[in-house]
């Protein structure tokens, strides 16, 4: 019987999935938020935190066997490595909350996280279209989709930023939300960052 060949197109995939899970988890404990939901879902989170890495560390290992990988082993390495950077920043988020002692949210959090639960749904159908390398064309919409809201969630910082400077007079609640807010929009740049490399390999393969 032939041994099942190993898919890293799959494995990015299923550790996307994690990343959107944890993305809908954040966003329902903002939503409805409390200190008691946020620390059982900052343990959720860490939790598909730490499968993500489990298979980033099993797809080293097996890249390290391998004799031919699909695409270039530079390309699969940075690919995995991007997306268990998103996974760690969307846990960086929910710890933030937790131990920057966060008891009431700012409304426009809740337009942030929305922006960021989008950004990683279009990055996990990207994903999806990614194993045809042959057709750029399949993936284009999903990159300029990613794009569009990554705009969107440049303009919300500059909003928020100016919202809070100018509004608050509390220095503390100012480090506090500055922090969560920085966190956000590294998290959705980061997402960015993936889509336009995986459009730079299909590129590189077509």
């Amino acid at each position: 019987m032939k041994k099942e060949e190993y898919n890293y197109f799959d494995e990015f995939i299923e550790n996307t999935k994690y990343i959107v899970e944890s993305a809908q988890i954040l966003q329902e404990t903002l939503q409805e938020y409390s200190k008691e939901k946020l620390e059982l879902n900052v343990v959720k989170v860490h939790e598909l935190e730490n499968k993500a890495d489990h298979r980033l560390h099993t797809m080293r290992n097996y890249l390290i066997k391998d004799f031919l990988p699909p695409i270039d082993r530079e390309d699969i390495i940075l690919i995995g490595h991007r997306i268990d950077d998103l996974e760690d920043y969307i846990d960086e988020i929910m710890i933030n909350f937790n131990i920057l002692n966060i008891n009431e949210i700012r409304e426009d959090i809740l337009e942030f996280t929305k922006i960021l639960v989008d950004c990683c749904s279009s990055l996990q159908k990207t994903l999806e279209k990614f194993k045809n390398l042959k057709k750029l064309e399949n993936i284009k919409e999903n990159v300029i989709e990613i794009n569009n809201l990554e705009e969107q969630g440049d303009r919300l910082f500059e909003e928020v930023m100016s919202r809070l400077y100018n509004e608050n007079n509390n220095p503390v609640d100012i480090i506090k939300w500055t922090t969560i807010y920085n966190c956000f929009e590294n998290t959705i740049d980061a997402c960015e960052r993936i889509a336009d490399e995986i459009e730079d390999v299909v590129m590189k393969n077509s």
